[in-house]
């Protein structure tokens, strides 16, 4: 291809005359708006950074240069994200966000009127910048940036407030431009909490709302998504914008948000559901499971069958944050018929050909190849199964029945690795099923391709497989021994060393359930390779999810039969697991709130007194002979956590009980001991605990505990 012409454009770049120069950036945007290969060209040629010194020229005699500057950088960064960094490496952002400071000596509508056609260059370039992924944002604003964005935002939203609907103007089709693009960078730029604080420190929100009410559709829209990310995970403002009223119409912007839900523009819809998602999501609606939610949930099934723009590929990710972790949503998911509209959109985008494309980068989000959106609403809509699957089992039934399971093994062997990932959680989500473990995860062959992802190259995929593989190591799986045949021990016996917390956490994760009812010979196979060193190094790691995980694995390995525990005992050392007991049992006056024993340490730790308490005498006389251990369980009976309360009764259940009459010594001393201790009047306060579990095995032990001290050999 010729590239003199190009080249010379380049070179009356550094022209003295501004006529020439103006004439070759006009020359060179004629070039690039809408080709790629001349956008690549050009950048090739150097010629970001000589924008990028055009927009740092004083604006004497160069506003024209400017405009044209900034739509080359915007038409250049719209398209594949290495455009976008070329851009920002060369370090446009500053000069372009410097272009939007307007003169204060004069009113700010006829500041904007004067520079519109820049402001609306600039904005539009930023909102592409913006768009990619590859943009940090968080160095990038100033305070002095922040008031601009929002001062043109107040000054353009008031403008268009008051423009009369459907007559709208040249100056008026600017501001709606201008008024677009800056609510878009704003929806880009507030990920973080400080983010969302500065911007509504600096006044954001209420021309947000206005905008909202401007009639112009696409800057409803980018308003809409802006106010949908401030609000995301941050309660007081999502208070503070469901407080919120348009000046110039008074409507609560929940019902706005309502009415937009309802509109005949799919994307209109699903922003809409996205802003309702998630100011639902912070928990800022009185009630949790309202009117509002169940006329979202319904609208975001229906945008599943909706092949506009790229709504398939994001309303599955709205629906998925709108069910994670509830109950409730997840069964109006499922009378929704959500499952299967999910299933039917993977069945849609899943074919041959597209698995045998290539996977060129997705730059804009929305655009790219027609092969990596399909991926990437597998990609969601497997996202959004995994969510809608996680608690309930009539939904996972429902997942089983629309033939999920075909696109889940197909996704677990796709070539991208998000899908890859997604897969893994769907996985985890439906083997949560005992009855369809044991028939239709088997009759799929589900094991083999989590087995195989154990050795992915993403160590966030090996550690979502590992959990995946979770449940089907447990002892009722028809899948144990195949994925244990295949070498998994090892594999998650490396994990549990690992430094990555998810990979190891997961890995312990596995190897628990492993041990769940596990024969001794089973136990073994796992110990030969893990080594109690190994497992008493575990016991004290300083993340407690980590102890806990630990500690579960040795509840589990005294769980069962006298000669388990015997071996236990003798494979750590008597000593070594009563100082590891006491340990992560003991409460003492020194311990401040940050040493506080917490519950997901103390129940499993409890546990292990109670199994080991379960049989032979030797091991009860064991744990009562450390004081620390048994004033540790009495302490623990009055837990706020009513599962640590139960646990710790179930230590007493045990202590009083024997096994056959010649124990008769041993226990008598036992419960004489506890008597002395106040047991009686802590198991009669108990019988009126406000858990019912709790008040039934308090009365156990009392009975137990009374029965023992009243035998004719006990006084």
């Amino acid at each position: 291809m010729t590239t003199s012409k190009y080249e010379e454009s380049i070179k009356e770049l550094g022209s003295q005359d501004d006529t020439k120069k103006l004439k070759a950036l006009r020359f060179i945007k004629n070039s690039v708006i809408g080709n790629k290969t001349k956008k690549e060209l050009y950048i090739k040629l150097g010629v970001v950074q000589r924008l990028v010194e055009y927009l740092s020229c004083p604006d004497n005699g160069s506003y024209q240069l400017k405009i044209q500057a900034a739509t080359i950088l915007g038409s250049i960064a719209y398209g594949k994200d290495e455009n976008v960094s070329a851009v920002v490496t060369s370090g446009a952002v500053t000069p372009l966000l410097n272009t939007l400071s307007l003169p204060r000596d004069k009113p700010i509508m006829e500041s904007i009127q004067e520079r519109r056609k820049l402001l609306e260059a600039t904005t539009r370039a930023l909102k592409a910048i913006f768009a990619s992924s590859r943009t940090l944002k968080c160095d990038t604003f100033s305070k002095k940036h922040i008031e601009d964005l929002v001062l043109i935002l107040e000054a353009t939203s008031n403008f268009l407030g008051h423009e009369p609907q459907g007559n709208v103007s040249s100056e008026g089709l600017s501001f709606a431009m201008i008024a677009e693009f800056t609510a878009a960078i704003i929806a880009k730029c507030c990920d973080t909490q400080i983010q969302q604080s500065q911007l509504e420190e600096a006044g954001v929100i209420q021309p947000l709302i206005n905008l909202l009410h401007s009639g112009c559709i696409k800057a409803q829209e980018a308003s809409l998504d802006a106010i949908a990310t401030l609000c995301r995970e941050n309660k007081e403002l999502g208070e503070t914008i469901i407080n919120s009223k348009s000046l110039n119409t008074d409507q609560i912007t929940t019902n706005t948000m309502l009415d937009f839900v309802k509109d005949k523009c799919p994307n209109m819809r699903l922003i809409a559901a996205t802003c309702l998602t998630n100011l639902y999501r912070t928990g800022v609606f009185s009630e949790p499971f309202n009117e509002i939610i169940l006329i979202v949930l319904p609208a975001l099934v229906k945008l599943l069958q909706d092949p506009t723009d790229d709504v398939q590929e994001r309303a599955p990710l709205v629906l998925a944050d709108l069910i994670k972790d509830s109950e409730e949503m997840q069964k109006a998911a499922f009378d929704a018929d959500a499952i299967s509209r999910l299933s039917e959109l993977l069945a849609s985008v899943s074919s041959k050909d597209s698995e045998e494309e290539t996977y060129p980068q997705l730059g804009v989000p929305g655009l790219g190849s027609v092969t990596k959106r399909k991926e990437k609403i597998k990609e969601n809509s497997l996202i959004a199964i995994a969510a809608a699957t996680l608690l309930k089992e009539e939904c996972r039934t429902q997942a089983i029945e629309a033939r999920v399971l075909p696109h889940v093994i197909s996704g677990l062997t796709s070539r991208q690795p998000n899908v890859r990932l997604a897969a893994c959680q769907c996985a985890k989500s439906l083997s949560r099923s005992v009855s369809h473990l044991r028939t239709s995860l088997v009759d799929a062959g589900i094991a083999p391709p989590l087995i195989k992802l154990l050795h992915d190259d993403s160590l966030v995929i090996q550690a979502a497989a590992c959990g995946a593989l979770c449940n089907l190591v447990l002892d009722f799986s028809p899948m144990k021994k195949c994925v244990i045949e295949a070498g998994a021990i090892t594999r998650f016996v490396e994990y549990s060393q690992s430094d990555d917390t998810n990979l190891q956490l997961n890995g312990l994760w596995a190897l628990k359930n492993q041990l769940f009812r596990a024969d001794l010979q089973a136990k073994k196979a796992v110990m030969d390779v893990l080594t109690y060193d190994a497992l008493i190094e575990l016991l004290h790691e300083p993340n407690p999810t980590i102890q806990e995980q630990a500690l579960e694995i040795v509840r589990n390995l005294v769980y069962g039969k006298q000669e388990d525990t015997d071996w236990v005992i003798e494979g750590i050392g008597k000593d070594d697991l009563l100082d590891v007991l006491e340990s992560k049992l003991q409460v003492t006056s020194a311990m401040g709130l940050e040493d506080e024993v917490l519950p997901v340490t103390l129940v499993p730790a409890l546990y292990i007194v109670v199994n080991m308490s379960s049989n032979a005498e030797a091991p009860k006389m064991a744990l009562m002979s450390r004081s620390n251990i048994v004033n540790s369980v009495i302490h623990h009976l009055s837990h706020e956590d009513s599962s640590v309360r139960v646990t710790a009764v179930w230590c007493i259940i045990n202590w009083t009980w024997a096994s056959t009459d010649d124990n008769q010594e041993d226990l008598i001393t036992r419960c004489r001991r506890l008597r002395d201790l106040g047991i009686e009047e802590r198991l009669l306060a108990m019988k009126k605990d406000s858990s019912r579990d709790v008040c039934d095995r308090a009365t156990t032990a009392l009975e137990q505990l009374n029965d023992v001290l009243a035998g004719p050999s006990s006084n």
